[in-house]
């Protein structure tokens, strides 16, 4: 099992115990090699990492791989295993594998797909009017999401605002606040003098639209949130593992995406906005609450 990233980010520990749950049952054993490339983002470092997990195979020679993310498939798939006798099946690679050359005659597996198309048929259950907008760090990596979510879910924005610091951020969300109707939030991540005591009183004063998101870490500032079950990358990929292993030839299963979500509602704006969620929709959704 190729881990792009390292076993205590939780993406990667969600999708590593995904594959465990179902080979435990198996008598299945799995070594898992971690590439630690969320940490060390280098090409020179990843392909270091690629070189030694390739060693490992060598040494152990496995009868399946399992690469998770992307720079899994970028430096040791493609590279050294594309169309050889070794299966792959993939998963997490984000939008299109097209990108690492995918499909192969010997390999399979689920990409990572946003949620994002859904999001905002929720939130304009809530919503005055149609009108949708986005607020998003100004960063690369936030721009090719943003693209992406247009271009490869067909989300259409009315209102694109990037920012790069805390005080931009809140002009613009206070703007949004009666240039849309509903706002999906990126992640903070980029924002430079975010700080989490400080922005949650503002959210709470400010927010009059419903708003969502698809990251993790901005739950706390959001109406409600669709996130990625990274249980389900894991879980694919080890079942799909064991049809190759039972003889079924990995070119022969289609790709797919992910379809499970993790929606969370957040109470706190919910009651500060008078909201009140369908019964139906909070008995699978998840609940939130800043904790003080």
């Amino acid at each position: 099992f190729i881990d792009s990233y390292h076993p205590t980010y939780s993406w990667s520990a969600g999708i590593i115990d995904g594959a465990r749950s179902v080979f435990a049952a198996e008598n299945i054993e799995m070594k898992v090699f971690s590439m630690d490339s969320k940490n060390n983002t280098d090409p020179g470092f990843i392909k270091q990492a690629a070189l030694e997990a390739r060693a490992i195979i060598d040494s152990w020679k496995p009868d399946l791989l399992i690469a998770s993310d992307d720079n899994a498939s970028k430096y040791l798939i493609e590279p050294f295993y594309k169309n050889t006798s070794m299966p792959v099946v993939f998963c997490g690679v984000n939008w299109d594998a097209a990108s690492y050359g995918y499909p192969y005659k010997n390999a399979t597996g689920m990409e990572e797909v946003s949620l994002i198309k859904s999001l905002p048929k929720q939130l304009a259950q809530y919503a005055k009017g149609k009108r949708l907008g986005i607020l998003s760090g100004d960063v690369l990596s936030d721009r090719k999401n943003v693209s992406n979510y247009t271009k490869k879910a067909g989300v259409v924005f009315d209102k694109i605002i990037y920012v790069k610091d805390v005080e931009q951020w809140k002009t613009a969300y206070l703007r949004l606040q009666t240039e849309v109707d509903m706002l999906i939030i990126e992640n903070s991540k980029s924002i430079i003098g975010w700080q989490n005591e400080t922005m949650h009183p503002f959210i709470l004063q400010q927010t009059i639209i419903p708003t969502g998101t698809i990251q993790a870490r901005m739950i706390p500032y959001v109406l409600l949130g669709f996130l990625q079950v990274p249980q389900e990358q894991g879980q694919y990929a080890a079942q799909t593992a064991l049809r190759i292993l039972a003889g079924e030839a990995p070119g022969s299963i289609a790709i797919v995406n992910n379809q499970q979500v993790n929606a969370t509602v957040n109470l706190d704006l919910a009651e500060q906005m008078g909201i009140n969620f369908d019964i139906e929709f909070l008995q699978y959704a998840n609940t939130y609450r800043w904790k003080k």
